[in-house]
This record gives structure tokens, sequence and C-alpha cells, in this order.
């Protein structure tokens, strides 16, 4: 992610693994970072690292992925790590900087999300000064960007957030712990119309950047509009006025009106501008931790997954007359 981050590790002198279950907290400034590779040798039942033939690079940024790569190179070096120089004198200020990117409200409450960083605040208009609570999330850290990652749709009961990849769903319980759920892992431009959730499709090709592969060709949708339903699958819509009615009512994840009028704006920085013209600011950094629960249902216990986990159970499930009744005779 760009900006300050916090790692819970193990900081070791030298390219060597020591272990410690009681390891000290460490901050500091990273000076440098260098990929660790190493020589592997083919043997009898696969390859052996070489001890002795570990090689620095200096790299700007850790590589994405490398941890599972089984690939050798040509001249027989694969990376096995980072080493990372960290200044201990050098600490830098501990404050997390919270860059406001999509804004949702309903009544009293907005919610904030974060541009790039799974951090989702609930402003409570309520009180003078508002009250402002930060829910860290069970969610990726996105690429920063000039504008929004991901989309917030308030309701009475909290909010959904989606991006392009998933939909999630956040509920704040009477205490003010925040129950989330992944509802899908499919996504696209979202709309939030008297209380149901919508994605309006794209129905031309286009190019798209994506995180792994640059630009690529993205194919049209099927269908123009998709709504949840109560199962939480996204169903098409077929009626032409609904269609017309909800795609009309897309508008900026950055911006949002209330129902007194009032205009809130998250670029960067949260403000609210009153029917009157006022604007003000408001204060993102007096804000307190809020607990999460984060809800993960089984796949495999899902009926309607019975089918898929049978034909990856061992031993194989086998549903045949003859097969079911050798597996209920004890003697077979």
């Amino acid at each position: 992610m760009a900006g300050r981050v916090e790692l819970t590790g193990t900081l070791v002198v030298g390219i060597g693994w020591t272990s410690s279950n009681n390891a000290a907290r460490v901050r500091g400034r990273v000076q440098r970072v260098r990929l660790v590779e190493q020589r592997f040798e083919h043997v009898e039942r696969g390859i052996r690292a070489v001890d002795g033939t570990e090689r620095l690079t200096e790299v700007e940024s850790t590589p994405h992925r490398f941890w599972s790569d089984p690939v050798v190179e040509e001249d027989g070096y694969r990376a096995t790590g980072v080493l990372v120089d960290l200044d201990v004198h050098d600490v830098p200020t501990a404050k997390p900087e919270f860059v406001a990117g999509a804004v949702s409200v309903d009544g009293p409450d907005v919610w904030v999300m974060d541009r790039s960083d799974p951090v989702l605040l609930h402003v409570d208009t309520r009180s003078t000064p508002p009250r402002v609570i930060e829910y860290l999330l069970p969610l990726t850290i996105e690429p920063p960007v000039d504008q929004w990652t991901r989309r917030a749709h308030a309701d009475r009961d909290g909010c959904w957030i989606t991006s392009r990849y998933e939909v999630f769903r956040c509920d704040r319980d009477d205490d003010g712990t925040l129950t989330v759920e992944r509802v899908c892992t499919e996504g696209g431009t979202s709309v939030h119309v008297d209380g149901r959730l919508f994605l309006v499709g794209h129905m031309r090709p286009a190019l798209r950047d994506d995180p792994r592969y640059g630009a690529v060709r993205i194919e049209g949708d099927a269908h123009r509009l998709r709504v949840l339903d109560a199962e939480r699958h996204f169903v098409p819509v077929e009626d032409p006025a609904t269609i017309s009615a909800v795609t009309a009512q897309r508008h900026r994840a950055d911006s949002a009106r209330g129902v007194d009028g009032t205009e809130w704006k998250a670029m960067g920085m949260l403000t609210a501008q009153s029917p009157d013209g006022t604007r003000r600011r408001i204060d993102l950094d007096a804000r307190t931790r809020g607990a999460v629960r984060w809800f993960r249902p089984d796949p495999l216990a899902d009926p309607a997954n019975a089918d898929i986990v049978a034909r990856i159970s061992f031993p194989p499930v086998r549903t045949g007359p003859e097969n079911l009744a050798a597996q209920r005779s004890p003697e077979r």
C-alpha cells in the first residue's frame, strides 16, 4: 500500500531465520529493500537449496508474490525472501492517515470509506461535534487511484460496500459492533434505490486496467441491470421502466445528499455543505476504534455446494444404489 504501514512479524539480523516467542515491538523507517535469491539444485525428489549461495538485489518495492512460486531461473536461482534495512532511530509518526474516497448518508448516519485502505468510518451527526467510529474491515488494500475504489450505500441498519470484485454487507448492532459478511465475489457499478442493491452493466466491450495484467479487454455484460434478491444472488431485471429509473440515479461515489439537502463530499477529507451554502469540514482525526465481527459462512456446509463438495471429497461420494448399499453394509 502507499503511505505508512504497520506489519506484525519478527525482525531478524541476517538472512537466516531465528524464532522468538517473546518478540519486542520495533518501529522505524525503511531505508532499503533487497530481494533475496538463492541457488537451487535438482536432486532425486525435486530441488534443494545450496547453502551459502544467497544473493541480494536492491529493489524499490517487494514483489507482489514469490513465496509459493516454484519457478527456478535459468541460472538456478529463485526468490526466497526480502531483506529490509530499518532505521530504528528515525521513527516516523504512527498516526495513520485516512483518505476519504466514498461517502453515503442515511438520516443522521454518514458512512465514509477510505480511498484505498479497508477502513470504514461511521459518523454520527446527532452529536456536536459529530462522533466518529473507525472500523477495520476484512477487505483487501486496493491500489490508490485519483478517485474511489469502492462505493458505500447507507441504510438504517448499516451499509453496503461494493467494488469491481465483491459485495460486502455491514450491519451495525445496538452496541456499536459492526458485523461484516461477504455477500458475493462479483461486483461492478452499484446503485442503491428504495432499499434494494443493483448492479449496472456495461453492454459494450472496453479496455480496463487490471491489477495483474495491466490493460485488458473486458467484454460487455449480458444484462443492463441486475438486482440482489432475497437469496443474495444478482438476478437480471427485465422491466424497461425499472432499468431506466435505476440507471438514472447513478452518481459519483465521493458525493451524497442527505434528506435535509446537505451535500457531503469525500475528496481526501469529508466536508458538508448546508442548503444555505455554509460549508464545514468534519474532523475525522478524533475517532475511536470500533469492534468488528466477521461472519464467515462455511461453503462446504452450504447445500447449494453439495454437488461440488461431492466431487472434491475423498473418498469420493458415490450416489448409485449399489454403492449406497455397499457403504451401509458393515460386512463390506
